[in-house]
């Protein structure tokens, strides 16, 4: 499964792409399996405001590889 981020996209709208595609829906398990409290996660995906190594260790624990592209290969 691939799924493009962009800035339109809402970290939250993402995270729970990525929990669905392997038949997950717990926030809260999430937020237990990377370290963070249920409440902090929370805010985080609805603000908006989820730090990169948060990001990074939800894509590790749920299968998933990070990569950049460059951007110019579209052109």
């Amino acid at each position: 499964m691939e799924i493009k981020v962009d800035a339109e996209h809402q970290i939250g709208n993402i995270v729970k792409m990525m929990l669905a595609s392997r038949g997950r829906s717990s926030i809260k398990g999430l937020a237990d399996e990377i370290g963070m409290h249920e409440n902090t996660f929370r805010s985080a995906l609805n603000k908006g405001s989820l730090r990169l190594k948060d990001f990074v260790r939800i894509a590790d624990v749920l299968g998933f590889n990070l990569s950049i592209k460059d951007g110019e290969e579209r052109k």
